[in-house]
Order: structure tokens, then C-alpha cells, then sequence
């Protein structure tokens, strides 16, 4: 395995049963780190605090995308995605993870403290969703026309509720519509120089030494292709490429799926990446792919349109698209003791 693929050779076999309390609390943080997050920033921070037996989770700011997501609205429900799998691991070693969300009003980056307590026993369901950690994929190729069977939908429905966010079903007569939305984002992105040119610094050659970024072949790209991506993106106005490209996924999908949630502060935003990650494995479970037509979002007239077009009281924090997909590699990550600070 690549050198920057290490981070996902973990094994539950290694938990350190017999270990010190700081090895148990790294051990969980392995599977946090596999997490998905936006153009793969993996925008996480974690302390371990031996004497209190807890993890902190703090948000990287660092890797932030000032132009993309001006108000680290999807950098926060990334660490939320990375809460999950905290959460998840310690349920899966018989602890109960016992969360204070926001431990300090004045530390804005102090998102999560968490402390797992002995005495916890998973389920069937935890045991899978643990399992499903190291085979979920951001799939962004495209899916067969397989549907998607309407029990594993009401799964998903359940696992959003959890947090108190709704899961819309984007229906036949909306498609169009959201379709169009799409495309307009795209073109008004791809038009934004500022916005190119970040989004091409996380974008690298599939042959790439990076921790993290995402490599060409996560969109299907041969080698020799992904090594001008990078320039592609940055310089040149691929708008309608991208548009028609995107159309073509959503037409071929056999579900599209959107996330509300009732308000819009960093606390919705963490939930809904807890909920986010938790519907992902899930799916990653019954073999089912996903990925994310999120461009709408990013631009608030357009998050506006999305809204209105679904009658939300509340507010879309993601747009998904779930199917049936081929295998594909992992993405990079940073391994474990890069993610922690003292």
C-alpha cells in the first residue's frame, strides 16, 4: 500500500486491550481520521487527555477554504463526520462515548470533548457500522441503474432523525429542477477565479505523495490526464464540462437525497456531519456508493433556490447522490500522529 494510503491498513485485531489509557484513546482516533471531508482537507485536530480519560476534537482552520466555504460551515460538519467514527469505535469496544458538544463558549475551535465509558454492548448494527468504516468510499463515478430497495431508505431516513435533521428524497418531479440548480452552480464556480485556484491546490496527480487532496483517479483519470488537472481546473473555464457532467450523474442516480436541518449554527453543522457519516456507512454496509453534488450550497442564492424548491422551514446543509457503483481505492490521509497535538 502506498505510503499515504497507511492510515487505512488499522485493525480492530490491534485494539490495545491491555494498553495505557493514551493508547486505547490513539487507537479510536485511527478510525476517526478515515472520515470523509470536503476535497479531502481532513480540516481535524485532536488532543488526548490522559488525566481526564478524554478526547478533544478541535477544528484545523489551517486547512480551511476561505473561498469555497466562507463560513467553515462544511469544514465543521467534516469534523462531525470524524466525531462519528469516534463515537462508532468506541461503541464497538464496549465503551459508551459520553459527548460535550462546545466544552468553551469562548474557543470556537473546541468543538467536542469526548469520554468513552466502559460498559457499553453493541449491537448487530454497530458491529457492521464499525465495519463499514474502512470500505466507505466517496464514489464519484457513475452508478448502475439498480434502485435502491425503499427498507434501506427508511434506514437512512431513521439514522438522520437521530440528530434531529430530515432526509428529503429528491422525487422524479424535482430532478429536473435540482438538475438545473446544479449546472448554474458549476458555471458560476467555475467562473470564479479565487474559487479555481483553491480548489486545484487540493486537487493532485494520481501518482501523488500527499496525505491528503484529492489524487485523479477518484474521478476516473488515467494517469498522464491527472498530472494537468491541477492546471485545468486553475486556469481554465470548465463550467460546462463539468455541468454536463454532473447532469449526466444525476440523471443516472438511482437516489438523490438532501439534508436539512432545522437551524444553521456550527452545532447543526457538527450533528449533521455525525448524521452525514453515520447514513454513509450504513449505506457503505449494503454495498450502496455515495457522493456529493454540494455546489448549490456553497453559493447562497442558489442554497436559497434549494430551499425554496423543497419547501424547507429549515436549512440544506448537503445534497447526496446514492447508488450502486464499482470498487475503488481509498483516498489519501494524514496517519494518526499527525492529527494529534498535545
Amino acid at each position: 500500500m502506498k505510503n499515504n494510503l497507511i492510515a487505512w491498513e488499522v485493525k480492530e485485531v490491534d485494539f490495545p486491550k491491555n494498553g495505557t489509557i493514551r493508547e486505547k484513546l490513539k487507537h479510536f482516533i485511527k478510525y476517526a481520521i478515515l472520515a470523509p471531508s470536503g476535497h479531502n482537507t481532513q480540516p481535524w485536530i485532536f488532543s488526548i487527555k490522559e488525566e481526564e480519560v478524554a478526547i478533544n476534537l478541535y477544528a484545523d482552520r489551517s486547512r480551511a477554504l476561505p473561498v469555497i466555504d466562507p463560513d467553515d460551515r462544511e469544514l465543521i460538519i467534516s469534523c462531525g463526520a470524524a466525531l462519528a467514527n469516534l463515537m462508532i469505535a468506541m461503541q464497538y469496544y464496549e465503551y459508551i462515548p459520553q459527548i460535550e458538544y462546545f466544552p468553551d463558549e469562548g474557543d470556537n475551535d473546541w468543538l467536542a470533548k469526548i469520554k468513552p465509558i466502559p460498559g457499553y454492548e453493541p449491537d448487530e448494527n454497530d458491529k457492521k457500522l464499525f465495519q463499514a468504516i474502512k470500505i466507505r468510499r466517496t464514489n464519484r463515478l457513475p452508478y448502475a441503474d439498480d434502485k435502491i430497495d425503499q427498507f434501506f431508505i427508511e434506514k437512512f431516513k431513521a439514522l438522520i432523525s437521530e440528530e434531529n435533521l430530515t432526509l428529503h428524497i429528491v422525487e422524479e418531479k424535482n430532478r429536473e429542477n435540482l438538475i438545473r440548480i446544479i449546472e448554474n452552480a458549476d458555471r458560476i464556480q467555475a467562473a470564479n477565479k479565487s474559487f479555481c485556484r483553491e480548489l486545484a491546490q487540493w486537487i493532485h496527480p494520481n501518482r501523488t505523495s500527499s496525505k491528503d487532496g484529492i489524487p485523479g483517479y477518484a474521478f476516473g483519470m488515467g494517469d498522464l490526464i491527472s498530472y494537468g488537472s491541477p492546471f485545468f481546473i486553475g486556469n481554465l473555464n470548465w463550467g460546462d464540462i463539468q455541468a454536463a457532467r454532473d447532469r449526466n450523474l444525476v440523471k443516472g442516480s438511482p437516489l438523490i437525497v438532501i439534508l436539512e436541518s432545522k437551524r444553521d449554527t456550527p452545532l447543526d453543522w457538527l450533528k449533521t456531519g455525525i448524521s452525514l457519516e453515520k447514513l454513509l456507512l450504513k449505506a457503505a454496509s449494503k454495498n450502496i456508493a455515495a457522493s456529493y453534488l454540494n455546489q448549490p450550497l456553497e453559493i447562497p442564492e442558489l442554497r436559497q433556490q434549494v430551499r425554496e424548491l423543497f419547501e424547507m422551514k429549515g436549512f440544506p446543509q448537503l445534497i447526496l447522490r446514492l447508488g450502486y457503483g464499482k470498487e475503488i481505492k481509498p483516498t489519501p490521509r494524514r496517519e494518526v500522529d499527525e492529527v494529534i497535538t498535545n
